[in-house]
């Protein structure tokens, strides 16, 4: 795989500016533009940063296949050291029997290893080695367990072109590998099933300072033709921003204004557990590629995960999308990820 290349001591704003609610067109990379990010290198620990709310995360979401069933994973691992200790969230979403269980847990930092030198995390349950071409993972919980191979297929996309971004104005690095073909084992409820399918793996890093009036969604989109669409929504009291980073299938990107996701959301759901309500369908548009979707969570409403006590509540949830994408129709499965309470 060919690697990206890293430029040290440039700052997100001053490859780009997010502006109220769109990306202005001047924010696009310059073709040839040096990514900001190398995958070989920056899946190994970063070296924290002094900000409250610097913090180190690593996820994968897979839409599988076992026995004609529709499955959903999702395995993240995270730490924001100056406000809680490593964190890991484990879900699995058989969308076709309607079935969902999720499982978050905090981890003692005596028992949690993301290695600075190799590719590898370890933790009570999980195992998680190899580089950006192959991975095995490896975790177990109450009710279920995870043995895949990850390998990708083509490159590396750079969120914002070049992989570093400011996020309501707070710096975050981010690349994904969107194609990674996955095949292994399940463990759910004491039925193991082998499964294949695709994975969508996403690094970041950089400062998200936590407070009460954030919030975001998240989605991550596979067209039929190759390409990929990486959308954030995020907004707080002040500001929102809505757009996606596009890759072509030759590695090229583009990054496009999307309308709030807010303005399309509906089928709302208020869980029982923590008292916040999520959306679980969205018409998503953007306006450059000619994008009308419609997105709506596949299984149970009720894919949230959480702490003891609602701390850390989030949805993270498989989804559909249909509709057109440069003119052409176009379905396939995704995941949505959403952070904060959202009113109706």
């Amino acid at each position: 795989m060919t690697h990206l290349t890293r430029l040290r001591g440039a700052t997100a704003g001053g490859l780009f500016a997010l502006g109220l609610l769109v990306v202005p067109v001047a924010a696009q990379p310059a073709p040839g533009t040096p990514a900001m990010i190398n995958p070989a290198e920056d899946l190994l620990a970063q070296d924290p940063g002094t900000e409250r709310g610097w913090f180190d995360s690593i996820y994968f979401t897979s839409a599988l296949e076992a026995d004609g069933r529709n499955i959903g994973v999702l395995l993240h691992t995270m730490t924001m050291p100056r406000v809680f200790g490593p964190v890991i969230i484990f879900s699995v979403t058989d969308e076709t029997k309607g079935l969902y269980k999720s499982h978050m847990t905090q981890i003692s930092p005596n028992e949690y290893s993301w290695d600075k030198t190799e590719f590898e995390i370890t933790a009570p349950g999980l195992r998680w080695t190899g580089d950006d071409e192959k991975m095995s993972v490896s975790f177990e919980a109450p009710w279920g367990a995870i043995e895949f191979t990850l390998e990708a297929q083509g490159p590396a996309l750079a969120y914002g072109g070049t992989g570093v971004f400011p996020l309501l104005g707070e710096t975050n690095y981010e690349f994904a590998l969107p194609n990674m073909a996955t095949t292994g084992k399940l463990t759910l409820e004491g039925e193991t099933l082998a499964v294949e399918g695709r994975s969508w793996l996403d690094r970041q890093w950089g400062t998200i300072t936590p407070r009460p009036d954030l919030r975001w969604t998240w989605m991550n989109l596979i067209m039929p033709d190759g390409e990929v669409v990486a959308i954030w929504n995020a907004l707080d009291s002040k500001a929102e921003e809505s757009w996606a980073t596009i890759m072509r299938e030759d590695g090229s990107h583009e990054v496009v204004a999307v309308e709030p996701l807010a303005r399309g959301a509906g089928d709302f759901w208020t869980s029982e557990q923590t008292g916040q309500k999520y959306p679980t369908s969205w018409r998503v548009r953007i306006p450059a590629v000619d994008a009308d979707l419609a997105v709506d969570i596949t299984g149970p409403a009720s894919q949230e995960s959480f702490l003891p006590g609602g701390h850390m509540a989030r949805l993270e949830a498989t989804a559909t999308f249909s509709g057109t994408y440069r003119n052409e129709a176009v379905s396939g499965r995704n995941y949505v990820e959403m952070i904060g309470d959202w009113p109706r």
